[in-house]
């Protein structure tokens, strides 16, 4: 980890860290609205399905968060966490170098796309500066901000022929290293049921799986070459039953499909209206009915 002094994590924490990518099903447009829905007080923070880290990112904004164990199941995405908080110096001075080519269709397609599939990554918690800076680059310069991959595993989403795209914010990703870095924090790469083994009473955990498509057509669940069927969601379900028992704060969102599976128990459950900000059709992209469930 970075030996960065507590004066300088306090200096870039407080720089209110947002997102720094791009992530389907992403919460950056709901926080507003789920502020009013946030346990009052609670221990360490649980949020097993990161994506972009936006309730996350909110929390550590609001001072509400002294722990926290962050997790997904996506090698790509913890890799680059990792390489944000481990190597920001290199991290930054690749990116710089890859902004020159954000506009390059032939560099994003022979040679960012190519050689991101190429490097493989064990664990997820390597910190790998080329996969992270690589990761970047292809977000913020791919057909919609899209991550998918296909059954193999390789990143396939094309072009995404934007004007003059930025690739990082470095204000913002030197307070999203501030954060990361504090102690307390703990990154993982684990599927949520080994993310979450740890969770005790009143501990919040805040759930925000793949969804369950609205629609048999609606069926995308690419963010790992494995998807996220209705299996996973009934078992995920039971995981959220078996942290209510231990007395934890419990928060999932999806679709309103998934409903069945919460409302003969004592949750709350709220309707919200959530943007899908990524969608091929861009008809698609309008407000849609999200579920809030809770047990508090």
């Amino acid at each position: 980890m970075s030996n960065v002094s507590l004066e300088t994590l306090e200096k870039y924490a407080s720089e209110r860290p947002t997102p720094f990518l791009k992530w389907a099903g992403g919460k950056s447009q709901l926080v507003h609205t789920f502020e009013k829905f946030y346990p009052g007080s609670f221990g360490t923070y649980f949020e097993p399905f990161l994506g972009g880290g936006a309730v996350f990112f909110d929390l550590v904004s609001r001072r509400q968060m002294p722990n926290a164990v962050i997790s997904d199941l996506n090698k790509d995405l913890i890799n680059c966490y990792v390489a944000v908080r481990d190597q920001l110096k290199p991290l930054l001075t690749r990116l710089h170098e890859l902004q020159n080519r954000a506009r390059d269709k032939s560099f994003y397609y022979l040679v960012a796309r190519r050689r991101f599939n190429e490097i493989r990554l064990e664990t997820g918690v390597e910190g790998d500066i080329e996969k992270a800076s690589l990761l970047f680059y292809l977000n913020k310069t791919c057909y919609n901000g899209l991550y998918r991959v296909n059954k193999s595993g390789s990143f396939n989403v094309p072009w995404g022929r934007y004007k003059n795209p930025s690739i990082f914010d470095e204000k913002n990703i030197r307070a999203v290293h501030g954060v990361l870095s504090r102690p307390g924090v703990d990154i993982l790469c684990d599927n949520y049921r080994g993310a979450t083994k740890n969770v005790q009473a009143k501990d919040f955990v805040y759930f925000d799986p793949p969804y369950q498509p609205v629609s048999s057509t609606a069926n995308f669940t690419g963010y790992t070459a494995q998807s996220f069927g209705w299996k996973d969601q009934e078992r995920l379900a039971e995981t959220f039953r078996e942290l209510d028992e231990r007395g934890s704060f419990l928060m999932l969102s999806n679709s309103p499909r998934v409903e069945k599976l919460y409302a003969k128990s004592h949750y709350r459950i709220e309707r919200v209206k959530a943007s899908r900000a990524i969608s091929c059709v861009g008809s698609k992209r309008g407000p849609v009915d999200e579920l809030l469930i809770m047990n508090y």
